[in-house]
């Protein structure tokens, strides 16, 4: 249905276009009086048909064929050619009907244009100079249309292909992102099988629900920030089966959400990288996470405890999770948000992002 629109639109275009070219140009006459031979309306109907066979020749054949193959001499000789060749027709024409030697009884103000005798075309020669230019005319406008429709076709592919490509990375990105987040949860889960069978099995069904979100919510290109909070909670649940009481974990999420929508798993990098780096069995730490919106967007705050025997550089820090949620956010909201990573207080990591919704 859509290409048939187009279709239509491009053939209404071409109508309108050479209705006001044959009404301004081909059928204004240069005679002095006001009754106009039969014979010259006809010679200008044989005109514009002869000028819109060499607009489609020239556009559909000589400039695909020739032009655009870069075989730029040949096509300048098939051109010329052809406007000799219509000229010579058109000049036959006029011999035919007589209008080389029609009488012009008085001077008309009409009949110049700048000093220059329109008359003389039909008077005093059979080589009528407005026909080759009329023909350079269209031949010109068919290659600028040729070249632009070229460009627009080239740009429209060329954005096809960046928007293959981007999709083509964030599927990578995600799916880097959720084998190294299974990767560590079996290996709690594998932990729990060999000493609490109980703990294991409730693993197992948080697991099980966090499974559904990325099979079936994540899948899509975005996701109600509802459930990525849901999701976030049921993370933070399944890593407090396996972290110590030395560790204080605090979840607070803004009441009465608005229910934005957003790429999905943006923030379990960050929780996991609090996880991986916040958690100690001897000694005492914490790991504070918030969700809070407001009325540009919504804001997460990863705060976790980094022990002596753990500090590493802010570089060091930040696993794969984080460096492919980065890209993912330059690549999904560019300009739309807000990262900040890096040791706080010289004792604590924080990772804060912004997202401009």
């Amino acid at each position: 249905m859509k290409v048939l629109r187009k279709k239509n639109l491009f053939i209404l275009v071409h109508f309108l276009c050479w209705a006001i070219f044959s009404a301004e140009v081909l059928y204004s006459h240069p005679f002095e009086t006001v009754t106009v031979p039969t014979t010259f309306w006809i010679r200008q109907t044989i005109l514009l048909i002869t000028l819109m066979i060499v607009f489609y020749l020239n556009y559909y054949l000589l400039i695909p064929r020739l032009l655009i193959r870069q075989k730029v001499w040949f096509y300048i000789i098939i051109a010329v050619l052809l406007v000799i060749v219509v000229t010579w027709l058109n000049s036959t024409i006029n011999a035919s009907f007589n209008l080389n030697e029609f009488a012009f009884n008085r001077p008309h103000p009409s009949a110049h244009f700048g000093g220059f005798d329109r008359r003389h075309f039909f008077r005093h020669s059979r080589f009528d100079l407005f026909v080759p230019g009329m023909n350079l005319l269209v031949i010109g406008l068919g290659i600028t249309i040729s070249f632009i429709r070229k460009w627009q076709q080239e740009l429209t592919l060329r954005q096809q292909l960046e928007q293959e490509k981007i999709s083509s990375e964030l599927i990578l990105l995600k799916a880097q992102i959720n084998p190294h987040f299974f990767f560590n949860t079996l290996n709690t889960i594998y932990s729990y099988t060999l000493s609490d069978g109980d703990m294991a099995r409730a693993s197992i069904t948080k697991l099980s629900k966090m499974m559904r979100y990325v099979l079936y919510d994540a899948a899509n290109g975005q996701t109600a920030l509802s459930k990525e909070i849901a999701f976030i909670r049921d993370y933070i649940e399944l890593m407090k089966l396996r972290t110590s009481v030395k560790t204080k974990i605090d979840f607070i999420v803004s009441e009465n959400l608005k229910e934005y929508m957003i790429a999905p798993m943006l923030f379990l990098p960050f929780v996991e990288n609090a996880f991986k780096h916040g958690v100690s069995s001897i000694a005492e730490g914490y790991i504070y996470i918030t969700v809070i919106q407001n009325a540009d967007g919504v804001t997460l705050t990863v705060t976790n405890t980094v022990y002596e025997t753990r500090r590493v550089s802010e570089d060091q820090s930040n696993g794969i999770g984080i460096l492919n949620t980065t890209r993912r956010l330059e690549l999904l909201y560019p300009g739309k948000y807000l990262l900040t990573t890096g040791m706080i207080n010289g004792t604590e990591y924080q990772a804060k992002l912004t997202l401009f919704l």
